[in-house]
């Protein structure tokens, strides 16, 4: 059991720190001018296609003119996307992590799982000086899923765990900027990926 949540506590360590370095980390209040913005708009060609992205654990469909952050591939099981445009940008913009990983729960046993990962964020939310629980769970598609929110100071975190036999696939969204959060669509984005998320076989 210690070695369960050890290794659960590295999982959501290393979550965290990565929705961080996903593209950036700086305060809301050093957030984009929107002078900054505009610019940035103007130089990027508008992405109107979904990009349908396929990895060695599964398929998943990303929208509304996101692309991969392909500084931040880590492939095969960690991917970062964000709103085209803002790749390289020097304050980090709304992005989506895609993370596959194992652990010791088969699929019927996503009620332990869930707890387990409950636990974990909540210590995980207090050191950001933010609060967290699980407000969703269900079928969505195929898949059982959990969503976890956390609000802290500084940034939300929403995290959604599709969990299959002994392995997850999490994608977390990182909110640095509520302002842009409607027009970049980064909820829509995240949902959209996970509700088109298929499991290879």
């Amino acid at each position: 059991m210690k070695r369960l949540r050890s290794a659960l506590s590295l999982l959501i360590v290393f979550t965290v720190l990565m929705s961080f370095a996903g593209c950036g980390h700086t305060s809301r209040r050093s957030r984009r001018s929107d002078r900054d913005r505009d610019r940035d708009r103007e130089e990027t060609t508008e992405t109107t296609e979904d990009l349908v992205c396929e990895t060695d654990f599964g398929t998943y469909t990303i929208g509304y003119g996101w692309v991969e952050v392909e500084a931040q591939r880590n492939a095969p099981d960690n991917y970062t996307y964000c709103e085209a445009g803002n790749e390289d940008s020097r304050t980090p913009p709304n992005n989506l992590w895609v993370s596959h990983g194992t652990n010791y729960y088969a699929i019927d046993e996503g009620d332990d799982f869930c707890t387990a990962i409950l636990q974990q964020v909540h210590g995980q939310a207090a050191q950001f000086g933010g609060t967290a629980q699980m407000t969703e769970y269900g079928t969505f598609g195929e898949n059982e899923v959990y969503r976890f929110d956390l609000v802290c100071e500084d940034f939300t975190t929403i995290q959604w765990y599709v969990v299959g036999d002994y392995e997850y696939v999490m994608f977390s969204l990182a909110i640095y900027d509520e302002d842009e959060a409607e027009d970049d669509h980064c909820m829509d984005v995240a949902e959209e990926a996970v509700n088109s998320f298929e499991w290879n076989s």
